[in-house]
């Protein structure tokens, strides 16, 4: 038995559609992860461990997450963050996201959002 035999469906949806957009995710505690290719700014070329909360999700596909969970070295000059449901290591900055086309999934284009909001961050020394 394994930890998503007993996520929500909002949950294990979130993980089946991240996971066919191309980004492999897991569950692990209250987070769902999954690395993201970072295609521009200074993570540019790099592969990016990222996030998003399990109360985050409830309301997938109809509301896409609003937080981005990423490990506490990378920044950006302004946002909000804090530790809310994060592991050790770990901030979530506030990005706010509105599924604006429908003619792409909503995992693929929650994707891109992180992405586009990677091409902003600053990567600090670990």
């Amino acid at each position: 038995m394994s930890e998503l035999d007993d996520a929500t469906k909002a949950t294990q949806q979130f993980i089946a559609d991240m996971t066919a957009a191309g980004a492999s995710a897991r569950l692990v505690g209250q987070q769902i992860l999954f690395d993201v290719d970072a295609v521009d700014g200074t993570l540019r070329g790099q592969t990016v461990p990222t996030g998003v909360s399990v109360s985050e999700v409830q309301s997938w596909p109809m509301v896409p997450p609003h937080w981005i969970h990423l490990p506490d070295t990378i920044t950006f000059a302004q946002t909000n963050a804090d530790t809310t449901d994060c592991p050790p290591g770990w901030k979530r900055h506030s990005r706010e996201f509105a599924l604006t086309s429908m003619t792409i999934p909503p995992a693929r284009a929650w994707l891109q959002h992180v992405r586009g909001v990677l091409s902003i961050a600053i990567a600090q020394a670990a």
